[in-house]
């Protein structure tokens, strides 16, 4: 997508994207997906896959997928941000990107601070920079991406 104001209809899906994207990290940061509840099924999907392997280094393997799974979600945040922003404004392309990570940043301190409020969630400032960390990632992929072939995606 090329910077620049589009179409009505246009600019609606692209924010319709962040919406529903958010509401879908809304949804992970509830009780469902707490280490507990991941754990009844991801444990034993692990167990089967790799037999040999001891529990705590199933534990581990739990935990970096949980953790990666904050850097991809923001990733996919971030780049959808990225597009409504594109979509809705006239703006260089920094203010575009840091307009990106301010939103990203925002659910995630929204996020992290309703799952310090919940019974069986911690909320974490690591997790915070986990967030960003996939967010800022994926702009930077996003705009390396752009320079390499040209494009204004």
């Amino acid at each position: 997508m090329q910077p620049g104001v589009r179409s009505k209809s246009e600019i609606a899906r692209a924010w319709f994207w962040v919406a529903a994207w958010i509401a879908l990290v809304q949804i992970f940061a509830s009780g469902s997906f707490s280490a507990t509840e991941t754990s009844r099924f991801l444990a034993p999907l692990l167990r089967w896959l790799f037999p040999e392997v001891q529990a705590k280094t199933i534990s581990a393997v739990h935990f970096a997928i949980r953790k990666s799974g904050h850097v991809v979600i923001y990733a996919i945040l971030a780049l959808l941000a990225q597009r409504a922003f594109y979509a809705s404004f006239e703006r260089p392309r920094a203010w575009i990107a840091a307009a990106s990570l301010a939103l990203a940043l925002a659910v995630a301190i929204v996020d992290e601070g309703r799952q310090s409020l919940a019974k069986n969630r911690t909320g974490a400032v690591s997790d915070v920079a986990l967030d960003m960390g996939g967010a800022a990632a994926a702009l930077a992929l996003a705009s390396a991406g752009r320079r390499l072939w040209g494009s204004r995606t």
